[in-house]
């Protein structure tokens, strides 16, 4: 089983850069949702059930102004996951909570490109991604 952070690195030449060095921006946000199914009928009657009754959070996070290498391991990473396809060990104590959770990906995986240089490590991008829990 992967796991985010320690399972994202990325090596070049003798250097391997891990996420685990590397910290998300201090504004990430932690949302809760639950799954819930409605129905309106045509005479305007509306009809709410609870499709389950576990909460997911969301835990959107974000890295400004990073490496190459750090966005490449970041990168490697969400491909080896297949976007949003399988499941992975996240260390909340990397965001200064507690635990450890089962997350996927979710789709809004956004990289964006701050700084030019001739060599990938020394470029600098930002990199934010949501990760949702699952239970699997």
């Amino acid at each position: 089983m992967a796991s985010f952070p320690s399972g994202a690195t990325y090596s070049v030449g003798p250097t391997t850069y891990s996420m685990s060095n590397k910290k998300p921006d201090r504004n990430f946000t932690v949302n809760e949702v639950f799954n819930n199914a409605s129905f309106t009928s045509q005479n305007g009657y509306q009809r709410t059930r609870a499709v389950s009754r576990r909460s997911k959070r969301q835990f959107q996070l974000k890295y400004t102004n990073i490496s190459g290498a750090y966005k490449q391991a970041i990168e490697n990473f969400y491909r080896a996951r297949g976007g949003d396809f399988d499941s992975f060990e996240f260390d909340l104590s990397y965001i200064g909570l507690s635990g450890n959770i089962q997350v996927r990906f979710g789709t809004d995986f956004t990289v964006s490109e701050v700084l030019t240089t001739s060599n990938v490590v020394t470029s600098a991008y930002s990199v934010s991604f949501t990760l949702t829990e699952s239970y699997t």
